[in-house]
């Protein structure tokens, strides 16, 4: 998948506080282990899927909402597998292929 040049993923609160060395971000992981993380196309995406998977009772330790470069993302982020403009129900249920 060929994602933006620039894309927004969600940063979450971390155990140990905010330390810019650590940037977890928001992710969940699937049957095979993959991190599965969502990234979005534009702020407003982000922040809708906030407020949509809020609604759905799903609660994020949202520390913020950062931009990442589309090209350099499997490079900065290799642990995670980036889904694009993903529903919070398909990212946070078991919809299969989100």
């Amino acid at each position: 998948m060929t994602l933006p040049d620039r894309i927004f993923v969600i940063v979450i609160e971390s155990e140990a506080g905010r330390d810019p060395a650590l940037m977890p971000l928001l992710s969940r992981s699937d049957a095979s282990g993959n991190k599965l993380t969502p990234a979005f196309s534009s702020m407003l995406l982000a922040t809708t899927f906030l407020n949509q998977a809020q609604e759905l009772g799903y609660y994020v330790k949202l520390d913020y909402i950062f931009p990442a470069d589309g090209r350099r993302v499997a490079e900065d982020f290799p642990e995670h597998t980036i889904q694009l403009d993903p529903s919070p129900e398909g990212f946070f249920g078991s919809v299969s292929g989100v």
